[in-house]
């Protein structure tokens, strides 16, 4: 290390936060274990944590400093080693990487978003070694690992997350009784659009192990996913009546709380901003008749309505 000092400041100021890590490191993992492959993209976020990196920052010392480019390279190793079968799974490896090979860490956060790729259809059949990719929804997890009291062991907690889920139900949905003043305009309805680009984070019971448990994050998403749907669409035939679409949300996460096999998920959050298909009802100016068919599509502004549920 060079005895030049580069600073230019004159005074010292404490250092209330710091962390060090490689953003948007993308990778795919082929697997080739049979003759029908699978394919898996993902984008990786890495934090490693660390007191004495303070230095870094304030001293100009790097001593023990995990470049971000070593960072990046163990994304691409820990993808080669391990099955990288789902964000969750793929993140505790790396987070569990990070904690093994560097004792001195205090903790680290590995972020992964998964792009979804569809195995194509051909003739009927499903292919061999052909996929296109699916929409713009994203699966995600966040895994965080802590270094524990002994400075040897480290327990890791795990968020997961369906982003950008768009839905839409074409009738069976309404909005009325709520308050109305001298800034209301809108009418009340028992017959409407009702669509929304859904975000959906949960979290796990903290008597998880992640580190040692074997658990199946792709069915346990995928369960999720199935009742989420269930809870907001209804029956196929006919479907439920959705009288707002705060009730329709609160309804769909107790449903995904209540299920026995997703006992381990101790909480869940619904991000609904609404996706508005305003009706066209000048079309009567125009000689035709709205018959609950024709909407002007719109974003914005965007109601936005959240909604997290526990397990007392």
């Amino acid at each position: 290390m060079s005895s030049e000092v580069s600073s230019l400041r004159t005074k010292d100021f404490r250092i209330i936060d710091h962390n060090h890590g490689k953003a948007r490191v993308r990778v795919m993992k082929v697997d080739r274990s049979n003759d029908q492959h699978r394919v898996f993209e993902y984008n990786v976020h890495t934090k490693v944590f660390c007191p004495k990196y303070e230095l870094v920052f304030s001293a100009e010392d790097n001593t023990d400093l995990v470049a971000t480019d070593s960072q990046r390279n163990t994304v691409y190793c820990v993808a080669k080693r391990t099955k990288a079968d789902s964000p969750e799974q793929f993140g505790v490896d790396i987070c569990s990487h990070f904690m093994k090979e560097y004792g001195f860490l205090s903790g680290s956060e590995v972020t992964v978003e998964m792009t979804e790729w569809k195995r194509s259809e051909v003739d009927g059949e499903p292919h061999d070694h052909a996929f296109e990719k699916a929409s713009s929804e994203m699966q995600v997890a966040t895994v965080k690992s802590e270094r524990c009291e002994d400075g040897t062991s480290f327990k890791s907690s795990v968020t997961s997350m369906i982003k950008s889920m768009t839905i839409l139900k074409t009738t069976k949905s309404g909005f009325e009784g709520y308050l109305k003043d001298k800034y209301t305009l809108l009418p009340e309805t028992t017959e409407r659009c009702l669509a929304t680009e859904l975000d959906c984070t949960w979290t796990y019971d903290s008597s998880v192990n992640h580190d040692e448990q074997c658990i199946d994050y792709r069915a346990q998403r995928s369960r999720v996913r199935e009742l989420l749907l269930k809870g907001i669409f209804g029956p196929s035939k006919g479907g439920v009546y959705s009288a707002s679409l705060q009730a329709t949300i609160y309804d769909a996460a107790c449903i995904v709380l209540a299920d026995e096999f997703l006992g381990s998920i101790w909480s869940i959050k619904l991000f609904t901003p609404n996706l508005h298909y305003l009706p066209m009802k000048n079309l009567e100016m125009l000689g035709e008749t709205f018959e609950d068919d024709i909407f002007i599509p719109t974003s914005e502004p965007s109601g936005t309505i959240t909604c997290t549920v526990c397990r007392e």
